[in-house]
């Protein structure tokens, strides 16, 4: 029995580190929406809507999360740099998450989102009005976060057009560094729908997806990506690409680990102790509460223990039957009165020893340690002076 407590035992453990590990893994999100732009460009009606959506759902899976919105070039900039400043600080254990709704445009292969007041009017202008989304990528591979997460919601490449996200060409695949997943809204050199609700179809599902705990980050954006086709009638194919080198769960389901690597505390005696108890406290076997016993002789619920297992009519722990002998020095004058009982065998009877040492009393001895007792003719007869010598003979006269 004490073999399954332990097994029972190591299994919360695992639990336990297992949560504590997920508790341990710091979650950084910077998440940003432009929607009015102003100028040429006009506005979008759902960014905004769709920042402060994935916000709180990221929240909701333990993310910090800092939202920026209607965010013009200068702000932008700042709102990385600081990004990447807090990942850094959390270490490399941390997860880091981007996400963006708004405009965004490819040149030469590269990606750029466009902030609030950019005026651009031709490609040319691109790079210099516009924020690379490299620079997001840049500031995650100087602090070394362990997973990072870039969510683009955002395909136009062509800022004047204002019935979708994007006029031909769409976003290019961007390349990563290990341990990365890059999501876009829609498959490269295709357009996605700003949408005609409160949200896009994209950040409506993946908003939806997230907060179910359990669901691996591959399986989300793959439902995600059913979401969207049939909300679009497949005119929308959401894409991603992967270089994660272990399971990541927005929201872990029970038993469920991150990439988290990071060790969990390790158990105090107490803690332990609690955890051994709360194995066994519902259990009706004697065995357990005699091995919680004898673990914890002294322990927090070691009162308890004993009340459980006197009432299962179990045994208390072997040695306290033989406490009581321990007491036995103490009863030795119980054993005093040995006149009062029979003699023994081997022993001579208490009467015979007692005469014996009244007669010895009573001998007297002469000077030469003789009893007096016995006849000696050369003995004076001051030497002993109950004991009267014989007579000598007399001679015959002649």
């Amino acid at each position: 029995m004490l073999g399954r407590m332990l097994a029972v035992v190591a299994a919360l453990c695992l639990v336990l580190v297992a949560f504590s590990s997920a508790q341990a893994e710091p979650r950084i999100a910077l998440v940003m929406g432009n929607s009015n732009y102003g100028g040429g460009i006009g506005s979008l009606p759902n960014p905004v809507n769709d920042a402060k959506l994935m916000a709180q759902a990221l929240q909701h899976t333990g993310f910090q999360v800092v939202t920026v919105t209607d965010a013009d070039w200068k702000k932008m900039k700042r709102a990385i740099q600081d990004f990447g400043d807090k990942l850094t600080a959390a270490g490399p254990q941390a997860t880091a998450l981007f996400f963006y709704a708004g405009h965004g445009v490819q040149v030469q292969g590269m990606n750029y989102l466009v902030p609030v007041g950019a005026d651009i009017s031709k490609e040319a202008d691109v790079k210099i009005e516009t924020v690379s989304a490299d620079d997001v990528l840049e500031q995650m591979e100087f602090a070394g976060s362990r997973v990072n997460i870039v969510i683009l919601d955002a395909c136009r490449n062509n800022p004047v057009g204002r019935s979708v996200r994007s006029a031909t060409r769409g976003l290019a695949p961007m390349d990563s560094v290990r341990g990365t997943f890059i999501a876009y809204s829609t498959s490269p050199g295709s357009v996605a729908a700003d949408g005609s609700g409160k949200n896009s179809p994209y950040t409506a599902a993946l908003a939806k997806t997230i907060v179910q705990p359990g669901v691996g980050i591959e399986e989300a954006f793959r439902e995600v990506r059913g979401q969207v086709m049939a909300a679009t009638e497949e005119k929308q194919v959401p894409w991603d690409s992967s270089s994660l080198t272990a399971p990541f769960f927005f929201k872990p389901g029970g038993g469920q680990f991150t990439t988290a690597t990071s060790a969990a505390p390790a158990l105090s005696s107490a803690e332990r102790e609690k955890l051994v108890w709360e194995a066994i406290q519902a259990s009706k076997q004697p065995s357990d509460y005699e091995a919680y016993l004898s673990q914890y002789p002294d322990g927090t619920y070691a009162g308890v223990a004993k009340g459980r297992l006197a009432s299962l009519g179990g045994d208390a722990p072997s040695v306290r039957p033989q406490q009581p002998k321990i007491e036995e020095p103490a009863a030795a004058p119980v054993a005093k009165p040995v006149t009062s009982e029979p003699p023994s065998s081997e022993s001579p009877p208490a009467e015979s020893v007692s005469s014996a040492s009244t007669s010895t009393r009573k001998i007297e001895l002469d000077s030469k340690g003789v009893d007096c007792r016995i006849m000696d003719t050369t003995r004076s007869e001051s030497e002993c002076r109950n004991t009267k010598k014989p007579k000598k003979p007399n001679k015959p006269r002649g």
